[in-house]
């Protein structure tokens, strides 16, 4: 019995990562399954914002920014970077921040772009983005953004044990394949930043780990 359980589980999950990766690379329909699954995402947003703010960010590099959904949240005067690998994701956060001047949008792969490592930034933002990492490409990954960042990096990133049930039945369903307890992706980032703080975020059918990170001053 408990076989044919896992065996519909996991049938469920293989048709759900079939469809997504089909169907989400389309920004539009992207940004519709976030909001369904994840709201607005206010509570996440504000701890972003938040910190920008305290830190004085006024150079911002967005890994992995999807349809550029946080740049909206950059303060007033700040410049903000955003790469993305799905050349989809960056037509549509260009066109949709087309008169906004401060606001860059750029293809690029972060795992091994030449060119995105040659600025320093005050804060990377990293959301949503280390799930999709193995180790040993955040081996890679890590150490460049260290040298490039000037104040913070922060990082916001799924979590497999959620409290809720229904925040359980969704997290194997994401197309992350190595979501990580808070503890182990605190061990991770503490080998090149200094973790400042760190603060659960829930969004309708996940939590997120807030994680504050800071440059290294050595």
């Amino acid at each position: 019995m408990t076989v044919g359980k896992n065996q519909r589980k996991n049938i469920i999950i293989e048709i759900v990562h079939w469809l997504s990766y089909r169907l989400l690379d389309h920004p539009i329909i992207f940004n519709k399954v976030r909001y369904l699954l994840a709201g607005n995402q206010l509570e996440l947003k504000q701890f972003i914002q938040k910190n920008l703010i305290k830190y004085g960010c006024k150079t911002i590099a967005d890994f992995c920014c999807g349809t550029g959904d946080f740049a909206e949240i950059c303060p007033k005067d700040s410049l903000y970077f955003g790469w993305d690998i799905n050349d989809e994701f960056i037509k549509y956060a260009a066109h949709k921040y087309k008169n906004e001047m401060n606001k860059q949008f750029a293809k690029a792969n972060v795992l091994y772009s030449q060119v995105i490592y040659k600025k320093r930034f005050d804060c990377v933002l990293l959301i949503s983005t280390v799930h999709h990492f193995s180790n040993e490409e955040l081996k890679v990954i890590l150490p460049k953004i260290k040298k490039i960042t000037r104040k913070i990096l922060i990082v916001v990133d799924i979590i497999p044990n959620p409290p809720h049930l229904i925040q359980k039945f969704f997290v194997p369903l994401d197309r992350g394949k190595y979501i990580r307890p808070k503890e182990e992706k605190l061990r991770i980032l503490a080998k090149y930043f200094k973790i400042k703080k760190t603060q659960l975020i829930p969004v309708r059918t996940a939590v997120h780990a807030g994680i504050i990170c800071e440059a290294n001053k050595k």
